[in-house]
């Protein structure tokens, strides 16, 4: 096959244009998520909105200042086709769907076979979100560390996975035959990896918006489409010391 490289560039000409042009109406700003969509696609836009110099924390707890920082490299676990987040409850996940009066998020990108952490502050200064500050965290020290070693296995381990899986497992899932409707019941853990053979797995993401919080025995892990409507909600429970998945959700 042969490929016209000449499109590329007008396509992503476009793409820059049509954010500089919701930049300036003051539209990007109104929702984190947009925003980050945006930031993450325009190299014009990091150049905007990054506070320099940026504040580094290594993790050592060692705080300076430095003037140069890769966006494109640092920022590539998010232009995958989708990202996830972590909630400690229903509740988190649909007040998140409402209108945000937050001014400070934090996106974490966890690597979950390296073992470690690196989380980009963002503040809203003047209407406008801006990256304030990149922090790296010791993993064992994070506030979600217990279930992010059970996840990293449950995620790369297939026996281990099927074996913490609770018997039967509840699933609700949109009906393919009637729109906004929806089919609950329950299924085995034998099925569950043609039910659904792929999870978020190796280096994920979490946005932390506002102050999250989390509880020592529950976690739900919503995987979303980065350019569509796709959303799986993935149900976390501890029990007996040992974490299971509880629920599924598509």
């Amino acid at each position: 096959m042969s490929v016209d490289t000449s499109v590329v560039p007008d396509t992503l000409s476009e793409v820059e244009e049509e954010i500089e042009e919701a930049d300036e109406s003051d539209k990007l700003d109104t929702s984190f998520d947009d925003f980050m969509f945006a930031f993450t696609h325009s190299d014009r836009l990091q150049s905007k909105r990054i506070v320099w110099p940026l504040s580094y924390t290594d993790v050592d707890g060692d705080t300076k200042k430095i003037n140069s920082f890769n966006c494109a490299s640092e920022f590539r676990f998010l232009k995958e086709d989708f990202y996830t987040v972590l909630y400690g409850d229903r509740k988190q996940v649909e007040n998140q769907k409402s209108d945000m009066e937050d001014s400070l998020v934090v996106v974490e990108r966890i690597d979950l076979i390296e073992e470690n952490l690196r989380s980009f502050e963002f503040q809203l200064i003047a209407g406008k979100w801006k990256l304030t500050s990149v922090r790296d965290i010791v993993f064992h020290e994070s506030d979600i560390y217990d279930f992010l070693t059970f996840y990293a296995r449950f995620s790369s381990d297939t026996l281990y996975q099927q074996a913490h899986i609770e018997q039967p497992l509840k699933v609700m899932v949109l009906d393919p035959e009637e729109d906004d409707s929806y089919i609950e019941g329950t299924i085995n853990a034998e099925q569950w990896r043609s039910f659904c053979p792929d999870v978020p797995q190796g280096v994920i993401s979490n946005i932390r918006y506002g102050v999250q919080r989390y509880r020592p025995k529950r976690m739900i892990l919503q995987k979303s489409g980065s350019s569509n409507g796709m959303q799986e909600l993935f149900f976390f429970t501890k029990e007996d010391n040992e974490w299971y998945l509880t629920r599924y959700e598509n």
